[in-house]
């Protein structure tokens, strides 16, 4: 329908301004309207013969005739002509000005509700106040076209800031990144002021001459307003969330059309003025007052006082501050307002414990000098560190008194008084000498006054003590020693673990059993002299660790090849009660002391009838050197290969260093493993490596090991004059340099240690498979590598081997137990996972053929 009326109906201006009471008596009164027409009729029968638009018939019928032409002509709407303002009729030279354009279509009545129209949105302006007579159009007079056009022109600009503003409004929320850049930017609080200039402005507006130009000055002196001054910091900064919070609307802005959203809802014809709806198209005709619009004017704004008063006092508490409470409580959160607190709150938190951290570590660590020494301090006064990728190394710090001199052959004892001790601060910075030891080419190094230890640490602290990982390594129990088993401060610092490394006696040093020095020593023994070293350096980390950042309850002893024989053999001890607490034994030999101490001290006499001496004197007045060149070369290496036929003869009998001395080591470790109780989380964890006999001689006997140069290798051993050779050969595929190493490995290593772990009820074994190289070998020092962070991983698998070598050993380390053990399947395959399985396949073949543990290695 209205899409109609503005085809058919021309833009015509009409007054929004216009006295409601002039309006009220044009809908009161259609009869005088009737009237007029009627008169009309009389004075125009003339004109007959003009346009059916100005005409009026001078019968009835014939009015009523061209009323329904007219009805007919302009789409069935009914047109009336229009009284002036002052209650006269047109004249007939004004009847004759008028024109269809200028004549009002009185619109058909609609039900309210009936319609919902998408052309009479009220575009948020508030509602003028009208004369009464909505959806009339005026009558004008041609000379006022000039006005209504410069009115038109005004009109148009002011309703395209209307529509700007109105645009502006009906934005969508900034997001997230403006609301941060905005955060503490204070906006100037104009809303108020335009709202009061607003209401200010419809109460005190002219209904005859307010137009739309006076709206847009107003509009340049609100932008004109100078912005409120800056505040202060506080309250810059107070609640800036607040900034972002959507205003809530007063039903004082939904009343004036202040908000946004607002829409239009059902209308009726009867109460939509078209003048609202086009004021861009229409033409405003000048309405003459009659003196009556002041009169009503006053009258409506007395009756407007009570709400003026009303919205003064809710004005005014508003600007009343509100409570935090009450702005918490009215405070609606968005997500992205959730997520501009989450982020400040965890910053605020991340700063806070990165604070805690830093005070706490300055509270509890001793400063560092020249931004890499640091300072801490033994029963023996301070010694200095250095600090090594992230962590802190102290090396060399004396733990026991030189054994040199009259103390060459004495057990180790602790410096016990302020003679051994130092002055100041030492310094140990650097690494120290080793003890004395025979290389594997024959060539002798170190030095015998050689009691020293390595510290490193993460953190040196008295708080959160960290556990102690005591390092003991050697490839024989001639040497060489350490060997790979070194510290890294790096896997000391990633896994939370204090290292300790300490040297201790070789050789003839450490091991030599003599009735002339059993005689001079009490108790009555001799021999085991590094196992002494040992127990005083458990007895130094008790003391002095715990300056270092470490726990005294929490020491495991980690030992490698000819070490791990020394800590299998010292954990079944009793002199080791109290000062350790777990152990682990990787490549360990299996052949344990088992001789009286009398029948070692006579296979020792040989030495010395070679050094020509008759008592101890002249023993420790010997050199280094003459030392080591009277010990018989059968008694500092053992060949890792397949059993001989010599070996069990007397001429090729094999030397143990270790012996039963009555003090440290009284009976056999099987004995004590016998005693032991099944327990979840066990003291000793062993293992060993599958291809640990691998050597440089043995794989340069041929360029390529073939199937048949194993079976010639397999017939020249034991094992050939067993007539073993078919069987083993089948029994392990036997066609390249892997599987000679495994057969080589399981007789002399693997097996004999299965065979002693199954003798304890409650430890743990593995076999590290994963192989490595162009053969694949899973060498002696596979393990340890991966433990120590010095295995260089190139495949995924070996990746994933490293891994899980370390879960298990620094989860043992961290809590006592294994992860992977199973009492059911004790022994733990480690390829590239760590995998429990029931038994190392085929050692129960060379268990039930007495190859094991008849030819196990001896250190």
């Amino acid at each position: 329908m209205g899409e109609l009326e503005e085809k058919e109906t021309p833009p015509t201006e009409t007054t929004t301004n216009a006295s409601s009471g002039h309006q009220q008596e044009t809908l009161d009164e259609p009869k005088e309207t009737d009237k007029m027409l009627d008169k009309k009729d009389e004075t125009t029968s003339q004109e007959k013969t003009a346009t059916p638009h100005n005409s009026k018939p001078s019968t009835p019928d014939a009015k009523k005739k061209l009323e329904n032409d007219e009805k007919k002509s302009n789409g069935g709407e009914e047109i009336i002509d229009i009284p002036n303002e002052n209650g006269t009729k047109p004249s007939e030279n004004e009847d004759k000005k008028i024109s269809k354009e200028e004549r009002e279509v009185k619109p058909k009545k609609i039900p309210i509700g009936g319609l919902k129209l998408p052309g009479f949105f009220m575009k948020n302006k508030p509602k003028s106040e009208g004369d009464g007579a909505e959806g009339e159009l005026l009558e004008k007079e041609k000379d006022d076209d000039e006005n209504s056009k410069e009115a038109k022109v005004e009109n148009g600009e002011a309703k395209g800031k209307d529509d700007q503003q109105q645009q502006q409004q009906q934005k969508s929320r900034p997001g997230l990144g403006e609301r941060l850049r905005n955060l503490f930017v204070r906006k100037p609080a104009t809303d108020k002021e335009k709202k009061q200039q607003l209401i200010n402005g419809k109460e005190t507006a002219d209904n005859d001459n307010k137009s739309e130009a006076t709206a847009e000055a107003n509009g340049q002196e609100e932008s004109s307003v100078d912005p409120p001054p800056k505040r202060g910091l506080l309250n810059a900064i107070k609640l800036p969330i607040a900034n972002m919070i959507p205003k809530k609307k007063s039903p004082d802005d939904v009343e004036l059309g202040l908000g946004g959203g607002n829409k239009a809802g059902l209308a009726s014809m009867e109460t939509l003025d078209d003048s609202l709806k086009d004021q861009d198209t229409v033409d405003r005709a000048p309405v003459k007052s009659n003196g009556t619009d002041d009169l009503k004017s006053i009258e409506l704004k007395d009756d407007k006082l009570p709400a003026n008063e009303k919205l003064a006092a809710e004005e005014e508490e508003q600007e009343r501050p509100a409570s935090l409470w009450t702005r918490l409580r009215g405070y609606k959160c968005s997500v992205d307002d959730a997520l501009i607190v989450f982020g400040i709150l965890l910053f605020v938190l991340l700063m806070a414990v990165i604070g805690y951290v830093l005070t706490h570590e300055t509270l509890t660590s001793p400063p560092l000098r020249e931004g890499k020494f640091i300072l801490a301090v033994t029963g023996c006064g301070p010694v200095e560190g250095v600090k090594e990728d992230g962590a802190f190394a102290f090396r060399g710090i004396p733990y026991a008194k030189a054994p040199i001199e009259e103390r060459r052959w004495r057990p180790a004892q602790l410096i016990d008084s302020i003679d051994g001790c130092w002055n100041d601060t030492l310094q140990t910075h650097n690494s120290s000498v080793v003890c004395t030891q025979r290389l594997g080419n024959g060539t002798t190094v170190g030095d015998e006054d050689c009691l020293y230890l390595d510290v490193v640490t993460p953190h040196v602290r008295y708080t959160n003590p960290l556990p102690v990982v005591v390092l003991i390594g050697a490839e024989s129990l001639a040497g060489p020693s350490p060997g790979i088993l070194r510290p890294s401060a790096r896997y000391s610092r990633s896994h939370d673990v204090i290292f300790v490394r300490p040297n201790f006696r070789l050789g003839i040093f450490g091991f030599l059993a003599l009735d002339a020095l059993t005689k001079e020593s009490h108790p009555r023994t001799s021999g085991n002299y590094a196992l002494t070293d040992i127990i005083a350096v458990l007895k130094w980390v008790q003391l002095n660790i715990v300056n270092f950042g470490g726990d005294p309850k929490s020491v495991t002893l980690l030992g490698h090849r000819a070490g791990a024989t020394l800590v299998t053999a010292l954990v079944s001890s009793p002199k080791l009660q109290g000062l350790y607490t777990r152990a682990w034994a990787s490549s360990a030999s299996a052949i344990f002391p088992g001789k009286p101490l009398s029948e070692s001290e006579k296979v020792n006499q040989q030495l010395m009838a070679t050094l020509d001496c008759q008592d101890v004197e002249c023993l420790r007045e010997a050199s280094t050197e003459k030392l080591w060149a009277a010990t018989p070369d059968t008694w500092l290496h053992f060949p890792m290969d397949l059993p001989q036929r010599q070996e069990l003869s007397s001429s090729g009998q094999r030397h143990e260093w270790l012996v039963l001395d009555g003090d440290i080591l009284y009976q056999h470790p099987s004995e004590s493993w016998k005693l032991e109780q099944a327990t979840d989380k066990p003291l000793l964890v062993m293992g060993a490596t599958a291809h640990e006999a691998h050597s440089l001689k043995l794989r340069e006997l041929h360029a390529n090991w073939t199937k048949a140069e194993i079976q010639d290798y397999l017939n020249k051993s034991q094992l050939g004059a067993k007539s073993l050779t078919d069987e083993v050969m089948q029994l392990y595929n036997a066609t390249n340099y892997a599987s000679l190493l495994a057969i080589i490995t399981d007789i002399r290593t693997v097996c004999p240690l299965l065979a002693n772990a199954r003798l304890q009820p409650s430890v743990p074994f593995y076999v590290v498979t994963q192989g490595e190289g162009d053969d694949q070998l899973a060498n002696v020092d596979a393990d340890v590598q991966a433990i120590l962070g010095r295995y260089e991983p190139h495949t995924v698998e070996q990746r994933r081997f490293v891994s899980a070598m370390q879960q298990l050993f620094y989860y043992y380390v961290s809590h006592g137990t294994v992860q992977s053990y199973d009492s059911r399947r004790r022994v733990i395959n480690v390829g590239q996972d760590a995998q429990p399985q029931e038994d190392h396949k085929n050692c129960n073949y060379w268990i039930s053929k007495d190859i094991v543990p008849r030819y196990a290695r001896i250190d």
